[in-house]
């Protein structure tokens, strides 16, 4: 006695299989988060300039590579982290300058896949990374 048909079986795999991939996570998700005010914002003393150095140094302290800067718009986007089975984080980080010298960072990360509870960069393990290399005067003005 067969438990389920191979007709039953296929559509039920494709139909798993459609749940997760309505589920992935896209870098338009993190611009609606950020629009909606999801994320954690932080202002700091530092110009926009020295903020964008910065934020690329944490990504390269924590060993992500792959990011896609749209420094005209003031946001750099992340993904990072996917392997076999999990499908990453994506991280989205808006600069924006207050006057001079100081600087809003706001950070959005979100799991690629709902389901995964795992993220490899915290919105709070960012802002500690970039509050330390804040206090380095030479951290942030050497990276293009």
């Amino acid at each position: 006695m067969k438990l389920l048909s191979g007709k039953l079986r296929v559509s039920l795999i494709v139909t798993a299989l459609l749940f997760v991939a309505g589920c992935a996570t896209t870098f338009g998700d993190l611009v609606r988060s950020k629009e909606a005010g999801e994320g954690m914002s932080r202002v700091y003393k530092v110009n926009a300039d020295r903020a964008w150095g910065i934020a690329k140094r944490v990504t390269q302290w924590e060993g992500i590579g792959e990011i896609k800067e749209d420094r005209a718009e003031g946001y750099m986007l992340i993904k990072c982290g996917a392997d076999w089975y999990y499908k990453g984080t994506l991280i989205g980080v808006w600069i924006e300058p207050i006057d001079r010298d100081q600087s809003k960072v706001t950070v959005v990360t979100k799991a690629r896949r709902s389901t995964d509870t795992f993220r490899r960069l915290s919105e709070v393990d960012f802002h500690k990374s970039f509050a330390l290399f804040v206090q380095e005067a030479d951290i942030g003005s050497e990276i293009k």
